[in-house]
């Protein structure tokens, strides 16, 4: 008796580990072939007996994971990540998972750990830049993807996210020369031609962004969004012909919006086609009957037509509906327009007369005194308009403010050498 005692509990001791193999290798096949759904339940299984595993918490986050359960896997790598405080991997998938989540903050926290762990990791590094971005810190973002693009610079997703990030930071220049290199480097993603030949447009630089389009439509023929756009560009060019002919066929499709018959309208009274442009224009909906823009063309077409009373009606409404935002709003763009054309001279003055109209935004007042010293011969207005912004902004925290204390620091030196 006492022998099968003894040989009883060796049999349990060698089926115990045994019974362990075979469910971990039975979570592995389950995992391998993406039946996270089967393996979750082996897991929990397992996970109730051995809770002290940073590997199962670790694989039970993953299939969490893998099925869009952000909130379970964070929970389970959080396990997993204090029970094995230097694992690099299941760290990431944390991070990964807070980011998925929303939660950005914890995310940032969690990556910047783990870079530190690991300064040179690609996947840590673009995680981190992504969740730079999202939370609006951009020059952290745009550093780090300028380090991934010196490892990677022929990955052309880097270039274009660089691109994004510096137009988000008005550098409109090195925005478009990031994404004309993501597009050198694929030609074939949409995205890129879409931002390259509407910043194109936004410079007035037509032609050349006529180009982008048309090699954009030998990929994507007939693509809703390039045809739009080509339209957009060629009123641009004042080729009103070639332009009515995509929005006539637009609008055969039912492809325009309210916003659209607006362009439409544009081409038809530009071929002095005056009815059809009335109809372009009401098509425009209700939405833009205070659109100054549109009831100065319609006043326009009724008198081309010698309806002038109901043409005055129009023009009057123009006047009446083209407020001091709209016109401040079209100083700024075109002050940006400028300065993207280095036409900087024309730029300070648009930019002054936006300020004159709309006072609240001291930002201006900084990108007065950078224009000015895109001149190279003009320190003193640099300074002014420098000493002007750092007195009336409020946000003491912005990049721009400790810039902008350097730049006066360095100008003030600059002048007292002069001297």
């Amino acid at each position: 008796m006492k022998q099968f005692t003894i040989l009883l509990l060796l049999s349990l001791a060698i089926n115990i580990p045994a019974s362990y193999s075979q469910k971990t290798t039975k979570v592995d096949e389950l995992l391998f072939s993406g039946k996270y759904e089967e393996a979750i339940p082996i897991l929990n299984e397992m996970v109730a007996k051995d809770g002290t595993n940073s590997k199962l918490y670790s694989r039970l986050g993953n299939a969490y994971q893998k099925l869009d359960q952000d909130m379970k896997a964070i929970e389970n790598y959080t396990k997993a990540q204090q029970l094995n405080p230097n694992s690099t991997a299941t760290l990431l998938n944390l991070s990964s998972c807070l980011y998925s989540s929303g939660n950005y903050p914890k995310a940032e926290q969690e990556l910047v750990k783990l870079q530190k762990l690991e300064p040179n990791n690609y996947s840590v590094d673009l995680l981190l830049a992504k969740t730079y971005s999202v939370q609006n810190k951009y020059q952290e973002s745009l550093d780090i993807y300028l380090k991934l693009n010196q490892q990677d610079s022929l990955n052309p997703n880097i270039h274009k996210q660089i691109g994004s990030i510096k137009k988000r930071m008005q550098n409109f220049i090195g925005s478009l020369a990031s994404y004309m290199k993501a597009n050198e480097l694929n030609p074939n993603d949409l995205s890129v031609i879409v931002h390259i030949t509407q910043q194109l447009y936004e410079m007035a630089a037509y032609q050349q962004a006529l180009g982008y389009i048309s090699n954009g439509l030998k990929t994507f023929p007939n693509n809703i969004i390039l045809l739009k756009k080509k339209a957009q560009v060629l009123i641009g060019l004042e080729w009103y012909d070639n332009a009515l002919t995509i929005l006539k066929e637009l609008k055969t499709d039912n492809q325009l919006t309210e916003a659209e018959h607006k362009q439409l309208g544009i081409c038809y009274m530009q071929t002095r086609q005056y009815e059809n442009a009335l109809k372009a224009f009401a098509g425009c909906g209700p939405t833009f009957e205070k659109d100054p823009i549109i009831n100065f063309h319609t006043g326009i077409c009724y008198a081309r037509i010698s309806q002038h009373e109901k043409g005055i009606k129009f023009l009057e409404d123009a006047l009446f509906y083209i407020t001091s935002p709209i016109e401040a709003s079209m100083h700024l763009f075109l002050a940006k327009s400028y300065a993207a054309t280095r036409q900087f001279e024309k730029a300070v003055i648009s930019y002054k007369k936006y300020f004159e109209m709309d006072n609240t935004n001291p930002d201006i007042l900084y990108e007065i005194a950078t224009t000015y010293e895109e001149f190279g011969e003009n320190e003193n207005n640099a300074l002014a308009y420098y000493t002007k912004f750092i007195q009336q902004t409020n946000d003491k925290d912005d990049p721009k403010y400790e810039y902008a204390k350097s730049r006066i620091l360095h100008i003030k030196e600059s002048i007292h050498f002069e001297k």
